[in-house]
Order: structure tokens, then C-alpha cells, then sequence
């Protein structure tokens, strides 16, 4: 890809979002892939070795192992994420971010970037705002995880409600990876269209159950008219969502029989606030100072240690994120 035609840059920013097919190639996807299944193979064999699993499961195919281990043991899904947990209670001591290089490749992903460049510019930093979403079918959610939106139904939100006051002018832009097909069916996202257009952050009550799990009210929901304009945005294996800071959106449930699988990358241009300080941001492309760009996993691995050692030293002092932005929130009205 060579970036976006103004015709997508004119719907972009005009709707708030936009769908993108065929920015990844199916080299990399399998790239992914295959990294993603040699770390549920580690992670099934420490389980199993600490006992909290009968089996690892060798004989089923990724979707159901990583369905099946995850119904057993709960706290897989942080062992496999691209960032370190979002905790107001310290931060586990074996806390781990998975840093591999199909997934550096594809943050770094020349097309990815073209993308970004058409609507941020050229100096282009990769925001630590970032997650991988593998959901099961919701019927093999386990309980304790059925609101946690890395495994479940995503609410209601706007992208910039999860950041911390210093980005609140940051020009943060979202894209949403898709390495499975996302259909209604199986969770794709959902957006309420030109809900940014006030370019202002919507109350968002804190989490029920899941603190950091905040959402938008539906009475506040683009100011009510939620039913009449809320869009599916289906989007194939390879294709992007792209999403302004402001808009609404969530993920329906996976009523599939499979996995569905996601990545939430964000970028932002060189040198505005990350949002998130406690974690790494890195510049992705700068035809400015091309010396500054991250051109290795090892490189990106590195900053994600010395995050993970400086906030368990207590070297870091500052909050991971901030809890405390909407629970004021939790005897409003509207969040009852």
C-alpha cells in the first residue's frame, strides 16, 4: 500500500472510522500465527508443570487449546498480551509482556505505516496502548473473565477514556488488526458513526465487577441515539479498523464457534504524551531523524524489561494508569 486516497481521509475524518481490507500480507498473519501457537505450547507446558492444568493439550488446534486452557486457568490471557497488566494493586512479580518479532513486524509493518502516515504525518510513534484480543466463543467464557474485554464483550468507549491526562490533546489514532475474519457473529466492532465530531471525551462510568473496565452509559451514548446509528463494521482477516480518539465503539460477544482473534495497535505522532508513561512508546518512522526509529524486537523487548523492573523495583513512581480518572463517577445516575 501506498497510504490512503482522500477519499478515505475525507471518511476518516468525517465519520470517525474506517475499514481497510488487505494491509497485512497472509506471509505475515502465519508469521503470528505460528509465534502465537510456540507460546501457548510454553505457557501450556508451565501450567501443567505447576499443576494447575491436567493436560496441555497438545492434540487440539489453537482456538480450542488456547479456549480450553484459558476455561482452567484465567490469568492465561495476561501471559500472552503485548502489554504488561493495568493493575492499581502493584504489579505481579511475574508480570510478562510477550515482545516477539512477528508481532514487532507488524507494528512496524510498512502498510500499517503508509496508513498512519496519510493521517498523523510521517514521525510516527507506536503508543504502548496496545493489546491482543483472542475471545472465545462466549459460551466457554470462564465467569470470572465474562466482562474483561480482552476475552469478552467489549463496552461501550471512547479509546482516549483509558489514557491519562497528559494525552488529552495527543492526535492518537487506533487501528484494529484483524487476524481472523470479524463478522457480527463472532464480535467485530461496532461504532456509533461521526460520534467524534465534538471532539470531547464522554463520561465513562467506572467498570461493574472490573474497575478498569470503563464505560460509556447508554443514556450518554452520542446523546442518546444509540439504536438508530450504531454500525457494524465487519472487516476481513488482514484488514484494519481505523478509529479516531473520540469515537464510540465496542466489540459484540462471540457467538461463533471459534476464536476471534484481534490486535489494538495505536500510534501517535513523534514526541506528543503517550498517555501511558509507565510504558515504552518507540518511533516507528521518521523521515526526520531516521536514527531515532526501532528497527529490532530486541530493541523493543529491552524497553518493555526496563519498564516491567523499574515499576516491580518501585524505581517508577508514578501510577500505571488512572484508576481513580472515573470512579468519582460510581454514585452518578446515569452509571446506576
Amino acid at each position: 500500500m501506498s497510504g490512503l486516497d482522500d477519499r478515505q481521509i475525507e471518511t476518516f475524518y468525517k465519520q470517525g472510522y474506517l475499514v481497510v481490507e488487505n494491509v497485512l500480507d497472509e506471509k505475515l498473519l502465519l508469521s503470528i500465527e505460528a509465534e502465537y501457537s510456540a507460546l501457548l505450547e510454553r505457557e501450556a507446558g508451565i501450567l501443567f508443570s505447576l499443576g494447575k492444568v491436567p493436560s496441555t493439550y497438545a492434540n487440539l488446534p489453537f482456538g480450542q487449546r488456547y479456549t480450553t486452557l484459558l476455561a482452567q486457568a484465567p490469568a492465561l490471557f495476561e501471559r500472552i498480551n503485548i502489554s504488561l497488566p493495568l493493575t492499581s494493586q502493584g504489579m505481579p512479580p511475574d508480570a510478562k509482556v510477550h515482545t516477539g518479532a512477528a508481532v514487532f513486524a507488524m507494528l512496524t509493518h510498512p502498510a500499517l505505516l503508509d496508513v498512519m502516515a496519510s493521517l498523523i504525518g510521517q514521525e510516527i510513534e507506536s503508543n504502548p496502548v496496545q493489546h491482543v484480543r483472542i475471545k472465545p466463543p462466549v459460551r466457554a467464557v470462564p465467569e470470572s473473565l465474562a466482562g474483561l474485554s480482552y476475552v469478552g464483550k467489549t463496552t461501550w468507549h471512547q479509546d482516549m477514556g483509558a489514557l491519562m491526562d497528559e494525552a488529552n490533546d495527543t492526535e492518537l489514532v487506533t487501528a484494529w488488526v484483524a487476524v481472523t475474519d470479524a463478522t457480527p457473529k463472532n464480535g467485530c466492532l461496532c461504532v456509533v458513526p461521526q460520534s467524534h465530531s465534538s471532539g470531547r471525551l464522554t463520561l465513562h462510568c467506572p467498570g461493574k465487577g472490573i474497575a478498569a473496565e470503563n464505560y460509556i452509559p447508554a443514556s450518554l451514548l452520542a446523546g442518546g441515539a444509540m439504536r438508530q446509528r450504531v454500525q457494524a463494521l465487519p472487516v476481513r482477516r488482514g484488514g484494519v479498523v481505523l478509529l479516531n480518539r473520540f469515537t464510540q465503539h465496542c466489540a459484540l460477544p462471540n457467538k461463533s464457534d471459534d476464536i476471534r482473534w484481534s490486535f489494538d495497535l495505536r500510534y501517535n505522532p513523534v514526541g506528543q504524551p503517550s498517555g501511558r508513561p509507565a510504558f515504552p512508546s518507540f518511533v516507528a518512522r521518521s523521515r526526520q531523524h531516521p536514527k531515532r526509529v526501532t528497527t529490532n524486537a530486541r530493541d523493543w523487548t529491552a524497553m518493555w524489561e526496563r519498564a516491567r523492573n523499574s515499576i516491580l523495583s518501585g524505581a517508577y513512581r508514578g501510577p500505571i494508569f488512572n484508576a481513580e480518572r472515573w470512579r468519582k463517577y460510581s454514585d452518578s445516575p446515569v452509571c446506576a
